[in-house]
């Protein structure tokens, strides 16, 4: 065969393949690769400004979020309660629910696409509520007849992800005194020093990673000492979160983690103590963020996004309450920092957005579709990657 006659028959296969290419059904072709190894999602729910959010003197961890990753700001909201901004941004749709009915939405979830798209197990995937105890793990699984149950998350109580297995025990043998910090490196040094003895016995691929296995092990105890350190304060409820949060972490390492706060909900009676909240549920992120931040598989793997769900009324009231009544740019608009693995820092994308847009965007960094999803992907702020 001549050397032309080569070429043409190359093109002509060449061009078959792309044809074929063109005609595969919609659905079929590959989803992008994923940009991040781990997703962790807050919910910064209860009704907060931008403006309390942005400011560094009380959220400083969430003012770094902002400055070394990406702030979206102008976020459109004008949801009626938490309920239908959490269905919102959870699920990248407005169905016109609310918080008097309850209703699960039915329209997948970010949670169970991750579950579909990444095939992942029940706990790999984690939905951490603040009223959980009050059936809104609704919110995190939805009716569509695709989807719904079958993939739903894991959850836990407000007491924690092994509150109820441990319950009967803790309830005979009572709860143990906290671990002071000061003797984890005595221990830490005389369990080093048992190791190196034993390693003529012991074979090599029998012996344990101290640090993984220290990390699981403050994580139980912290669960079972959750009441000994009883959580008070402005924010308890949220704490709850926080802390399951943190013991999810050390213990699964799950890919996706999700987490609804909504103690801000304070501010329709006293705008002075939700001010508190948010200043305690900083630092409840800050701890978060250190835990993340000190796991060897987790750390440089990871995106996290805080989105606030609704706004509050620009002024006070004549009794000191932040409202959600008037029309102005502090109630109908919030943000959303996004911060980590597969995130470009300090991009702007461009165009109206609103909370519909969240769920596609973070399908996006894990790299599943989000079929049923009525938003836009923020794809201005994802680090670009190549098809599979």
């Amino acid at each position: 065969m001549s050397v032309r006659s080569r070429i043409a028959c190359r093109s002509q296969r060449l061009l078959v393949l792309l044809l074929g290419l063109a005609w595969l059904p919609p659905g079929q072709a590959d989803p992008p690769a994923p940009r991040c190894e781990c997703l962790v999602f807050v919910i910064l729910g209860g009704g907060v400004r931008t403006q309390d959010a942005l400011d560094r003197s009380r959220m400083p961890t969430l003012d770094r979020l902002a400055r070394e990753g990406t702030l979206v700001d102008r976020v459109r909201s004008e949801a009626r309660d938490g309920w239908a901004a959490a269905a919102r941004l959870l699920t990248g749709a407005d169905e016109g629910l609310n918080g008097a009915t309850r209703r699960a939405p039915g329209v997948p979830t970010i949670l169970e696409y991750a579950r579909e798209g990444l095939a992942l197990p029940r706990e790999q995937v984690w939905f951490l509520s603040y009223d959980l105890d009050s059936d809104a793990g609704a919110l995190a699984v939805s009716t569509h007849p695709e989807y719904g149950p079958s993939l739903a998350p894991a959850s836990a109580p407000p007491g924690g992800p092994f509150a109820g297995p441990l319950q009967v025990l803790l309830e005979r043998m009572g709860r143990p005194l906290p671990m002071p910090e000061a003797a984890w490196e005595p221990l830490r040094a005389m369990r080093a020093t048992s190791r190196a003895a034993a390693s003529v016995w012991i074979p090599r691929e029998l012996d344990s990673r101290p640090a993984d296995d220290e990390r699981v092990e403050r994580a139980l105890l912290r669960e079972l000492d959750r009441r000994a350190l009883l959580v008070e304060g402005p924010n308890a409820r949220d704490e709850a979160v926080w802390r399951a949060a943190r013991t999810v972490l050390d213990v699964h390492t799950p890919q996706v983690l999700v987490l609804r706060l909504g103690d801000a909900e304070v501010a329709s009676a006293d705008a002075t103590r939700y001010l508190s909240v948010l200043a305690a549920n900083d630092k409840g992120l800050g701890r978060l963020l250190d835990s993340v931040e000190a796991h060897p598989t987790l750390r440089g793997r990871t995106a996290v996004v805080v989105a606030l769900d609704r706004g509050r009324d620009e002024r006070q009231d004549d009794q000191g309450r932040l409202r959600e009544t008037d029309a102005s740019r502090a109630r109908r608009e919030v943000m959303v920092v996004a911060w980590g693995a597969g995130l470009i820092p300090r991009r702007k994308p461009r165009g109206p957005r609103a909370l519909e847009d969240v769920c596609p965007t973070l399908g996006a960094l894990l790299g599943v579709p989000t079929p049923h999803a009525r938003g836009r992907a923020w794809d201005e702020l994802l680090v670009p990657v190549p098809p599979r």
